[in-house]
């Protein structure tokens, strides 16, 4: 139970993020659905800063039925304890910070792997079109060897593999109004992004806030449900087959609503359904 604990909401890469921001008061922010573990996570992830040496001063808070959705980062709840960070568990949406940093969770579903891939395979050789997998993040940590399995596959099957993945927008964050030197995050504990996630620096970018899309005068890209990719400026999405991997969720009702003209694909529990 401790192993899978540990395991399913990576309670040493959190423990390594509070120690290297010196965080004392850590609110931990957990969907309905994880709400069963809270207390375990809670005595883990103590556990784990005590045997790195961290202050044994170091209190940890459960925040439950938030005021904002789940996906967002509860500010508002993490101030009333005078929190000085928030560990998010679950589907995030990325909005940004205003005040406190963030450390991101989404926990890790069961995935088989090779059934995925050889979906992922036979939808390649059927489909005209180029596939983009996008996916609940629950997922995330499976993409590795997801990839690695669907390249093998290829080396010995012929067909149209020109499969895009879409990569997790960030797992750390920064507050957008600050810029004060104890809100950095450390970039060893993960992708990081500050409050500005839909920009860019370059002068010739326009956003498209409908659909989360910035475009340069080579590439589009995208930013939607925690996730981000690059499209061709000559490309639409309308031009992807995207397979999804995960369950009926909000995420997925976000894609399909803003992505409507797109033919979907989605693997869920070794099955898969168009």
């Amino acid at each position: 139970m401790e192993a899978d604990i540990a395991f399913r909401y990576e309670i040493p890469r959190t423990a390594q993020f509070l120690r290297d921001g010196a965080y004392t008061r850590v609110a931990l922010q957990f969907p309905d659905e994880m709400l069963k573990d809270a207390a375990a996570v809670a005595r883990a992830l103590r556990r784990e800063l005590a045997s790195g040496g961290a202050d044994s001063g170091v209190r940890v808070f459960v925040m439950a039925d938030t005021a904002y959705n789940s996906c967002c980062v509860d500010e508002v709840g993490a101030s009333h304890i005078d929190a000085q960070c928030v560990v998010h568990y679950g589907h995030a949406c990325m909005s940004p910070t205003s005040n406190l940093p963030a450390f991101f969770v989404f926990g890790k579903a069961p995935l088989d792997v090779h059934a995925c891939a050889g979906t992922l395979l036979e939808c390649s050789r059927k489909s005209n079109k180029r596939i983009l997998v996008l996916y609940g993040l629950e997922y995330a940590y499976a993409l590795d060897d997801l990839r690695q399995t669907f390249m093998e596959s290829c080396k010995s099957n012929s067909g149209n593999h020109e499969v895009q993945y879409a990569e997790v927008l960030c797992s750390v964050m920064s507050p957008s109004s600050s810029t004060t030197e104890e809100n950095k995050i450390p970039q060893s504990s993960g992708p990081s992004c500050n409050g500005d996630i839909s920009r860019n620096s370059e002068s010739a970018t326009f956003l498209n806030n409908r659909n989360g899309m910035e475009c340069s005068s080579s590439t589009q890209k995208y930013s939607l449900a925690g996730m981000t990719w690059n499209i061709s400026v000559e490309e639409k999405m309308e031009d992807y087959f995207i397979f999804w991997i995960g369950q009926d969720s909000s995420a997925f009702a976000n894609i399909v609503l803003t992505f409507n003209k797109c033919e979907i694909g989605v693997f869920s529990s070794s099955s898969f359904y168009v």
